[in-house]
């Protein structure tokens, strides 16, 4: 099913090194969350996660311990189609309604099955209302 949705995401620092999605996947494990949608990436000899996990509270706490910087910031997330054009349609109305994306990733998926996307936007709030409504359209499965 195709909706949107404000939820909460954990931006995770740690130092970069062979090992260290290891050493966070292993952690969440271990405290039995799960993650629900991840994107990695480097910078400046820093590893940066963004999660999305069933508790993000508990591991929270647990990254922190564990000396991790850790930040919780609100994003939109859309569970969409995965079909040609999909992605452009959601674009195009976040840019006729002048919402400014600052990042954005998802998942993949076979054609016809749901995919996730995940962004972060100047306006979060009306993001969702947009796209509630465009979801809602009859033409939208067009």
């Amino acid at each position: 099913m195709e909706n949107v949705e404000k939820r909460k995401e954990l931006k995770v620092i740690v130092k970069d090194r062979v090992g260290a999605i290891a050493d966070v996947s292993r952690l969440a494990s271990q405290k039995g969350v799960n993650i629900e949608d991840i994107c990695v990436y480097t910078i400046s000899g820093d590893a940066i996660f963004y999660l999305i996990t069933e508790d993000n509270d508990k591991l929270a706490k647990l990254f922190s311990e564990k000396g991790y910087r850790v930040e919780e910031r609100e994003v939109v997330v859309m569970s969409l189609e995965n079909r040609a054009g999909a992605l452009q349609k959601v674009a195009e109305k976040l840019k006729e309604e002048n919402i400014d994306v600052k990042y954005l990733y998802g998942t993949m998926s076979g054609k016809g099955e749901n995919t996730t996307l995940v962004f972060s936007s100047n306006d979060n709030e009306k993001a969702v209302e947009v796209l509630r409504y465009i979801l809602s359209l009859s033409e939208w499965n067009r």
